[in-house]
């Protein structure tokens, strides 16, 4: 299957200085932009390099939703996608996703931390800070955001790092992105079976081709679900329904990715010959 074709960087700068103009020139004040570093449905990635000049030539704050894509950087491999990251303003990222951290490991990372914590400090009278005593020290957590009360997400993912350090974690991000363009060429020998995006990162969304779609994969990723064979999830891919498969565990294997597609095709098939002709 053919898709579209990227649009040039040059297009996208051109566009973009376009509408900050016409936002000022409309009395309205453009204030940041946001480039993605692994997009939910496909893991795509933006050119971050190109959105990190324009934000510099704008004076403008950059961000990056790296949700999904910003631990690829732990890998060598992988990393060279997400050039530009390092010159983003703030990053938010999960560990959660690929970093193996159990369910939730939010993060975000701001380059200015003084900005950062003026903005957020809290001057409450119940929030005063010491000199001696509990209330001692400084850099409350408090400092960091609006919330009071908040978990020791921190203290997973430090012990993940800990334990199995970057390097593991990379070679582990490296893997998934080989399933998934293994799982990317099984597809393509399958007639039965079409790719509905890109693989760029671990993410890979196609569906099967019998009749009714939408319907169809619906109901194969319910009978996958009850199956206890895999887990995938469904996303909506210029506006057709696809069977979405995000490889993020580091015990996926190969033989996984088959059993998931031979479930796929016997699924289909069972459908289709169950439908009134």
């Amino acid at each position: 299957m053919s898709f579209p074709s990227t649009i040039c960087i040059k297009s996208i700068s051109t566009r973009s200085t376009r509408a900050i103009a016409q936002d000022r020139n409309a009395g309205l004040t453009p204030l940041l932009v946001v480039g993605t570093a692994g997009t939910v449905d496909t893991g795509a990635v933006d050119d971050l390099a190109s959105l990190a000049a324009i934000a510099a030539r704008e004076k403008l704050w950059f961000h990056v939703d790296g949700a999904i894509g910003a631990l690829a950087i732990l890998a060598p491999d992988i990393a060279p996608r997400l050039a530009g990251i390092e010159q983003a303003d703030s990053i938010a990222l999960d560990f959660h996703k690929w970093g193996q951290v159990p369910y939730d490991a939010g993060f975000i990372l701001v380059r200015d931390g003084t900005l950062h914590r003026d903005l957020f400090a809290s001057p409450a009278a119940y929030l005063r800070r010491e000199t001696r005593g509990l209330a001692a020290g400084a850099l409350w957590p408090c400092d960091f955001g609006p919330d009071l009360s908040r978990g020791f997400r921190a203290l997973k993912t430090w012990f993940t790092l800990k334990v199995y350090g970057t390097e593991a974690l990379g070679a582990m991000i490296s893997r998934t992105c080989e399933l998934a363009r293994y799982l990317e060429i099984k597809i393509a020998t399958a007639r039965e079976l079409e790719l509905l995006a890109p693989v760029s990162l671990n993410i890979v969304c196609f569906r099967h081709r019998g009749d009714d779609p939408d319907r169809l994969n619906a109901k194969i990723v319910a009978d996958l679900h009850e199956s206890g064979i895999a887990a995938p999830s469904t996303t909506t891919i210029g506006n057709r329904l696809a069977i979405r498969a995000a490889i993020v565990n580091h015990r996926t294997e190969p033989r996984d990715v088959d059993a998931m597609l031979n479930a796929v095709l016997k699924f289909g098939a069972a459908a289709a010959t169950s439908c009134p002709a």
